[in-house]
C-alpha cells in the first residue's frame, strides 16, 4: 500500500463514521480542522464519539470541549484513537485517566474482487425494503444485544436508497436472515461495519459470502480500496480475503463513565 492509498484509506475511516452518526435518527455532527464529534443518541458510549484528527486535537482544551459537547446532550462518549494519526494519544489519555478498551484491528484491502461468489448456499440481498431492515434488526439484536428502539435509532428505515449507506442481508434458503453487514462509501473506498453471523450458523462460510459480496458490489460502483473493522476472533476471516492489518482503533471512555 502506497502513501496515498493510506492517505485515502484514512480519510475515508472519518467520513464512514460521520456518515453513519449523520445518518441516524438523532445524528449530529460538529467538525473542524482538529476532531470530529458524532452524537447518535444511542446508550452505548462507542456510538457518540470524540476522534482527535492530529497531535492538535488531543488537547486538554479539546477535551473539555468534547465533555461539554455529550454534557449538554446528557449522554456517554468514547474517544476513538489510532496511534498513528496522534502519536503518544493513548499514554496522554492514559494520563489522565482515561479508560482503555481493548484495541480492535483495522484491516485495509487494496484488491477488491470483481465479481461475487457463485453459490447457493445463501441468498444476499441489498435491503432496499422496510421488511429488509426488520430482518437487519432481527440479526442486530440478537448478535449485539441492541434493543429495538436501539437499532431502529441507529440504523433507521430513512437510510434505505442513501448512496453512501448499503445494509445487507444473507438469508439461508428457507428463508431465515442469518448474517448481515453495512457497507460505508465515500473517496472511492468502502468501509464494512457489523459483519456478524447468528451463533448457530457460524463456521458455514456465511460472513464470507456475505462480505465477498459486499465488496464486489463496491467494486462495480468504483471502489478500489477497503476497510473492515474487525475483532482479534474475526481477524483470520478478514486475512483469508485479502485485508491486512492497517491500523489499531482503540476506544477510551472518560473518567465519569469508565
Amino acid at each position: 500500500m502506497d502513501a496515498a492509498q493510506r492517505a485515502r484509506l484514512d480519510n475515508h475511516a472519518v467520513q464512514a463514521h460521520i456518515i453513519l452518526a449523520k445518518s441516524s435518527a438523532e445524528g449530529e455532527i460538529e467538525q473542524n480542522n482538529r476532531y470530529v464529534l458524532g452524537y447518535t443518541g444511542a446508550v452505548l458510549p462507542t456510538h457518540n464519539f470524540f476522534i482527535p484528527l492530529t497531535l492538535a486535537g488531543l488537547t486538554d482544551e479539546t477535551l473539555a470541549d468534547a465533555s461539554a459537547f455529550f454534557r449538554s446532550r446528557n449522554t456517554m462518549y468514547a474517544v476513538s484513537l489510532e496511534e498513528h494519526r496522534v502519536p503518544d494519544g493513548t499514554e496522554y489519555l492514559s494520563k489522565r485517566r482515561y479508560q482503555p478498551l481493548p484495541p480492535q484491528p483495522v484491516m485495509a484491502c487494496t484488491h477488491l474482487p470483481a465479481e461475487a461468489i457463485q453459490q447457493n448456499n445463501l441468498r444476499i440481498k441489498h435491503v432496499e425494503t422496510v421488511p429488509g431492515m426488520t430482518a437487519l434488526y432481527s440479526v442486530l439484536e440478537a448478535v449485539f444485544d441492541y434493543s429495538t428502539d436501539e437499532v431502529m435509532l441507529l440504523f433507521p428505515a430513512s437510510q434505505i436508497g442513501q448512496e453512501e449507506i448499503r445494509h445487507y442481508v444473507g438469508y439461508t434458503p428457507e428463508g431465515r436472515p442469518v448474517t448481515i453487514g453495512t457497507a460505508i462509501c465515500a473517496d472511492k473506498a468502502v468501509s464494512v461495519w457489523n459483519l456478524s453471523t447468528l451463533d448457530n450458523f457460524r463456521r458455514r462460510g456465511y460472513a464470507t459470502l456475505l462480505l465477498n459480496k459486499i465488496l464486489s458490489d463496491a467494486a462495480q460502483k468504483g471502489c478500489d480500496l477497503s476497510l473492515i473493522y474487525t475483532t482479534p476472533m474475526g481477524f483470520s476471516l478478514a486475512n483469508n480475503l485479502g485485508f491486512k492489518l492497517h491500523a489499531l482503533r482503540q476506544w477510551f471512555l472518560p473518567q465519569e463513565i469508565g
